[in-house]
């Protein structure tokens, strides 16, 4: 399956190539070169990356009714071929992950019918109204090789995915019904064991020797197909979603078993449905906005075998707008519904965040923070930067990414990669 849908894929890319032959076809290429470059400040002090990526984002219309729309992403890290080779964090395998990367973000066809919209291929799906935390936006999987520092519009993983949005006019208001078939289901990716990316491992008993087995990841049959629905609409200038999603819990559970003295354990993937919605308005300078996401039956890892669980999450957010500043906190919970003693994550968490950012020189210069704080177990991330448009294609940043905390906290087990660094960034 996942071949084939491959190959229509390249397919697709290969008739906008060479329509132009055959058919009057209007071709526009746009996108950015980017170098990235971070310095690790705390820890052991060396690069952390020198990537040099581009960014490339092809359209094309087919006939009045078709279009087609592509983005891929890849770059090189000079910064693996510049670093000593070392034993622990930065070994051959490390250095081969992260020295090169492509992937095609977006590759599909799309048909703008009179009342109804309909995309067939590779693609990002947007839900949700949260910032740096996702929870109704869960239908692409995230590419979480430097945690969460990457912008979820370069981390999320392209899917193959069929879309149809359908707008309906009831009692004078649209109404918009948006409906998703998945066939080729992905799951997150995450930094390579042993690099200063990668999670901290999993607690093992004192005398036990860990085993880890082979996961269960989607194979791209019937079966693992995903699922989703979403209806939106403006009523009384309250934007409102309901939102269902049948599909993988994107990050592994661990189940144990423990057998003569070992531990094996299985990174396992568990299917969940996903119910809820989003509110948000205006009011003045003050945006109000919400989400609530229920994920019914979902896999939890524990002491032993998995077990499963409904957990509420729910976020609530501000964005003051006024005399070139915003102010936005967030307030996130998650509880879940039924909880013993040996589930590894407690029964309410929750996380705040806080965005504050200007700007100066007639909208030239950028200042931003954000900040995000666990209420679990009081550590935190914080990001501020500094943004400079020196032309309307060029823009340069210079930022910090600091984590605090104890090293069995989220945020805190990467309380060594404090980072600074530098964006350069051409748009054409």
């Amino acid at each position: 399956m996942r071949k084939l849908w491959q190959s229509i894929m390249v397919g697709a890319l290969l008739i906008v190539c060479f329509s132009t032959t055959v058919l009057a076809v209007e071709i526009t290429m746009h996108g950015t070169l980017k170098n990235e470059t971070a310095y690790f400040i705390s820890g052991e002090q060396r690069l952390d990356k020198m990537q040099n990526s581009i960014d490339f984002q092809p359209e094309a219309m087919l006939t009045e009714r078709w279009e087609f729309r592509g983005r891929v992403l890849a770059w090189y890290d000079a910064a693996m071929d510049i670093e000593a080779t070392n034993n622990t964090d930065l070994t051959g395998s490390i250095k081969d992950f992260y020295r090169t990367f492509s992937e095609i973000k977006e590759a599909y066809l799309l048909y703008g019918g009179d009342d109804f919209d309909l995309r067939l291929g590779q693609q990002q799906i947007v839900w949700g109204k949260t910032d740096g935390l996702r929870l109704l936006d869960i239908v692409n999987p995230l590419n979480m090789q430097e945690f969460l520092l990457d912008d979820f519009l370069d981390s999320r993983t392209g899917i193959v995915a069929a879309r149809m949005n359908y707008y309906a006019y009831l009692n004078g208001k649209e109404h918009e019904f948006e409906f998703l078939i998945i066939p080729d289901a992905k799951v997150s990716a995450f930094a390579p064991q042993g690099a200063r990316w990668a999670y901290a491992k999993p607690s093992i008993p004192a005398g036990v020797i860990p085993v880890f087995l082979q996961s269960n990841q989607p194979n791209g049959s019937v079966k693992t197909t995903e699922y989703g629905a979403v209806w939106r609409s403006n009523i009384n200038g309250w934007d409102l979603s309901l939102n269902w999603f049948y599909g993988w819990k994107d990050n592994p559970v661990l189940n144990r078993k423990v057998q003569a003295g070992t531990l094996f354990i299985t990174p396992t993937y568990k299917q969940m449905h996903t119910v809820g919605g989003s509110f948000s308005n205006a009011f003045g300078a003050i945006v109000l906005r919400s989400e609530l996401a229920v994920n019914i039956k979902e896999a939890m890892s524990t002491t032993a075998a998995i077990t499963e669980t409904t957990a509420w999450n729910a976020s609530l957010g501000l964005d003051y707008n006024q005399n070139n500043w915003r102010i936005s906190p967030q307030f996130f919970i998650r509880h879940l519904q039924t909880w013993n003693a040996t589930m590894l994550e407690d029964q309410n968490s929750g996380f705040v965040s806080l965005m504050l950012s200007t700007d100066y020189l007639n909208e030239k210069l950028k200042p931003e923070v954000i900040a995000l704080l666990s209420g679990s177990d009081g550590s935190s991330m914080i990001r501020p930067k500094i943004t400079y448009d020196w032309s309307d294609q060029i823009t340069g940043r210079l930022g910090i990414d600091l984590f605090t905390g104890k090293s069995t906290s989220f945020f805190g087990q990467f309380d060594q990669n404090d980072r600074v660094y530098s964006e350069v960034e051409y748009t054409f």
